[in-house]
């Protein structure tokens, strides 16, 4: 363990694959790196200047950590897990910038989420919340009167965990209890299906302003289920209808009570227009907002994400974003930072096996 006596540092939430670009942002910025995480053999562990063995869930623990190294905790953070709740609880007991608490769990928990957007009249889904002793209660009143297809999803959870079409009654029971059994609190949120083409968006948030810092074409395929395989930026889709996308993002944002740091939206665009399937108050997971953005833009993301929690200007961006016109009254100064080249990600989904030979590298990387 190093001795961290005397020596700025910030804590990262999460050891996993997506946090190594946090811990090497914080390095660039000239911090120590204290990474937590359930699992103590995390594929990220080894690069953190010190590591403790603390679940992401006990926000009191975290909290304790925290508190323990005085002054030397210049900021919490994380990118790409569910805790951003967590980030803000700590945040907030420390004085530190973030998200407040109350806004985190708004962003976090869906049937809460989904209410502050029904209260601000921002387009989501109808929906209902469903718990384990729900059930038996929708079987025993008929699913005939239930119109479909729906969508059930845990109420906690990210990444498509528990998440899927209901096409009919008939799989009604068994997609209900996946999605239970996903969810920390044994609830889970069934709602109306959104058709049209789905959309990731990354924003920061800061003073008043909010950038756009990412719009992805996504690609989610395997019905029933929702697997995403990629993004592809800058999207093709219609310059109009972005912008009306990203103006419903931003009410979106406004009606959880997100100030402070990042925002990441699933967001379609209907037969009906925009509307948003979430929005967290955290980076994107996947390789969206470590990799594929700042391929596309140039800009190192994570980076300017924490400058902003660190109280610091995020100079990066500011440097380089316009002013966007949605041609709407909006609760935030919005703002673009573009791509000036094309990025495309994709996951490969394999037959057990071992790769040995990559063919035509030479004419991919031409």
């Amino acid at each position: 363990m190093s001795d961290f006596s005397g020596e700025k540092q910030i804590l990262i939430l999460g050891a996993g694959l997506m946090q190594r670009p946090s811990i090497e942002a914080a390095r660039e910025l000239g911090y120590r790196t204290l990474v937590v995480d359930a699992n103590p053999s995390a594929v990220c562990v080894p690069f953190a200047d010190r590591f403790e063995h603390v679940d992401l869930k006990d926000r009191d623990a975290l909290a304790d950590l925290a508190l323990s190294q005085g002054d030397s905790l210049a900021a919490v953070f994380t990118a790409g897990t569910d805790f951003s709740a967590s980030v803000a609880y700590v945040a907030e007991k420390c004085h530190l910038r973030a998200h407040s608490f109350q806004a985190a769990l708004n962003a976090s928990d869906k049937p809460l989420m989904r209410s502050c957007f029904e209260k601000a009249g921002v387009p989501s889904p109808s929906f209902v919340k469903v718990g384990r002793g729900d059930i038996a209660a929708y079987l025993k009143q008929g699913l005939d009167k239930m119109s479909f297809p729906k969508v059930v999803k845990p109420a906690d959870n990210m990444g498509a965990r528990g998440c899927r079409l209901i096409r009919s009654a008939d799989e009604f029971l068994h997609s209900v209890e996946a999605a239970v059994s996903y969810s920390r609190t044994g609830t889970a949120i069934l709602e109306d299906f959104m058709d049209g083409p789905e959309f990731s968006i990354d924003a920061l948030l800061y003073d008043g302003t909010l950038t756009i810092t990412g719009f992805a074409d996504r690609h989610i395929f395997y019905k029933p289920y929702f697997i995403e395989m990629g993004h592809t930026m800058p999207s093709v889709f219609d310059e109009g209808k972005k912008r009306e996308l990203i103006a419903t993002f931003a009410r979106g944002i406004a009606s959880l009570g997100l100030t402070c740091g990042a925002a990441k939206a699933d967001i379609k665009y209907t037969s009906s227009g925009p509307m948003v399937g979430e929005i967290a108050a955290r980076l994107s997971g996947g390789y969206m907002s470590g990799w594929t953005y700042p391929y596309a833009s140039g800009l190192n993301l994570t980076k300017e994400a924490m400058r902003i929690a660190l109280g610091e200007r995020p100079v990066g961006l500011e440097a380089r974003r316009v002013q966007l016109d949605v041609g709407q009254d909006m609760p935030f100064s919005l703002y673009d930072l573009p791509c000036t080249r094309t990025s495309a990600e994709r996951a490969w989904i394999s037959i057990p096996g071992r790769v040995k030979e990559i063919l035509s590298l030479d004419t991919a990387e031409a």
